[in-house]
């Protein structure tokens, strides 16, 4: 027993000695001091893992390793390094982690967003680029007015209902008619997204790295493999999820009353172009869906919180939309003349990216930058809060403030061709959300239908107090960060606004 226990502890101190060493001369950026054999592991909360990481950049600088057992993570955590080493070094930094609980057990590889710059991944951006480039998303528009009236009266007509409520809804049926068609989800007997959204949920919290013992020992994964019981809950959300999915893809119809082709149609037009089988057309329109639904809603909340807390924003912004739209809704076709509305748009994403820690980016290839050395198998964590935060690039980060977009004329500043200052939050490189311009227009028409309809206040409580939800009271829901539910007052801007918001309903092609 005495020499088996002595054995143990060299053997334990080798390894330890070993760990060290291979941190040591790794390379990679020096970070934050961790344990032996487990690296910053304990270090890491279990919710908003971003703030962590945003705290240490002020410490260890814009670039840093973190240890997870074995597995280095170098952290972004400025704009400058981040455009350096995800967009303008993106053929080397595009692949994603092994993530082997979602990629292996619940997704089985087939989910877009997860999956390596394989010759799969390529036909599905392709495919999907085609549909949701910034001319395409334009037969869109019809609709997404339409979905921004139904919400405008919705608010209207419900004001007990939960503002976030509401505002889900609308993001709900403006992507699911995109991808499926049909009718607003407000006319159906029953919303044919909740199920989507239990199952989204699920699948991204099994995306989480501190939700998954595989992926923090791999040598797990042929375990499991063999053990269908081991697997149970990941089959079980793969075939459910298929239940939904299938039926959906086979019965897709155009947009209701409009005619743009939904996703699911072009994707059928252009299967043999693109060399893709059914099922990744099934699971790629899937994935874009869960992707774009709880986004966009949350997007559209943090809008609201931050006018509740800026007053003098939303009085500015409704003096443009006076002007421009007098007593008629805004359309798309008055966005040009709404700068200041597109501004406070951007600046809600820059403010309170609805995605703070983008998707984990993999070295494909060993590479020198700035004297560090960064080996095949890698991993940049795209840490969005710090670099929407970085000083270098925004003066008051923490202010909420549309005009850091405007020129002094109130125009909309260019941005220069090798960045995308206004659009951090929709990731880097190769890897950027390919759905951002459908996003912003989706954002645009429901911000300003709001703003054109409504006067935004907080609620009041007996004593006549305003019941105030703080700018950093949040939740983290895995995936994305949203703030906590809060009380809103809607106050209509314009006389007979109900008979208003049904004209232009009554105009649109429904």
């Amino acid at each position: 027993m005495f020499n088996a226990a002595i054995a143990l502890l060299v053997l334990l101190a080798l390894l330890i000695a070993r760990d060290a060493y291979r941190k040591w001369s790794s390379g990679l950026p020096p970070g934050p001091p961790g344990l032996p054999l487990l690296g910053n592991l304990l270090q890491l909360p279990s919710q908003f893992l971003y703030l962590k990481l945003h705290a240490w950049s002020h410490q260890h600088g814009p670039v840093y390793t973190i240890w997870m057992g074995s597995q280095p993570f170098v952290v972004l955590g400025s704009v400058a390094v981040a455009g350096d080493l995800l967009d303008r070094m993106s053929a080397m930094t595009s692949d994603r982690p092994p993530m082997i609980k979602p990629r292996v057990f619940y997704f089985r590889d087939m989910v877009l967003m997860v999956q390596d710059r394989t010759r799969m991944w390529r036909a599905q951006r392709r495919s999907i680029h085609a549909s949701l480039n910034v001319r395409a998303t334009c037969r869109y528009n019809p609709m997404q007015e339409q979905e921004a009236a139904y919400l405008a009266l919705e608010l209207l007509q419900h004001p007990e209902a939960p503002f976030r409520e509401r505002v889900h809804r609308f993001g709900s049926s403006v992507i699911f008619r995109s991808v499926y068609g049909g009718e607003s989800i407000q006319l159906l007997p029953v919303d044919p997204t909740k199920r989507l959204e239990k199952l989204t949920i699920e699948g991204m919290n099994a995306s989480m790295p501190q939700n998954s013992v595989v992926d923090l020992f791999p040598f797990l994964e042929p375990v499991i493999q063999k053990v269908k019981w081991l697997r149970k809950q990941a089959d079980g959300w793969h075939n459910r999820l298929l239940q939904e999915a299938v039926p959906l893809y086979d019965t897709a119809v155009p947009t209701d009353g409009f005619e743009a082709a939904t996703i699911v149609h072009d994707v059928n037009s252009n299967m043999e172009k693109y060399d893709m089988t059914k099922s990744q057309a099934v699971w790629m329109t899937v994935a874009l869906f869960m992707a774009g639904q709880e986004t966009s809603v949350t997007a559209i909340t943090f809008f609201a919180l931050a006018l509740l807390h800026h007053p003098e924003v939303a009085e500015r912004a409704q003096e443009q939309i006076d002007a421009v739209c007098g007593e008629c809704p805004p359309t798309f076709a008055d966005k040009e003349n709404l700068p200041y509305v597109e501004a406070i748009v951007k600046e809600t994403l820059r403010w309170r990216p609805g995605v703070p820690l983008s998707a984990p980016h993999k070295v494909s290839e060993d590479f020198e930058y700035k004297g560090y050395i960064f080996p095949k198998g890698t991993i940049f964590l795209d840490n969005l809060w710090s670099q929407t935060r970085d000083p270098a690039v925004y003066s008051n980060p923490e202010v909420f403030d549309p005009t850091r977009f405007l020129d002094k004329h109130g125009n909309m500043i260019p941005v220069a061709p090798d960045t995308h200052l206004d659009q951090l939050g929709f990731g880097h490189g190769r890897r950027v959300c390919p759905g951002r311009d459908f996003a912003l227009n989706t954002m645009f028409i429901a911000c300003a239908y709001m703003l054109w309809a409504f006067r935004f206040e907080w609620p009041v409580d007996d004593q006549g107090k305003e019941i105030v939800r703080e700018v950093s009271e949040l939740q983290d829901a895995s995936f994305t960060v949203s703030p906590k539910m809060f009380g809103i007052v809607l106050h209509p801007r314009k006389e007979g606004l109900e008979e208003r918001l049904l004209a232009a309903l009554g105009s649109s092609k429904i």
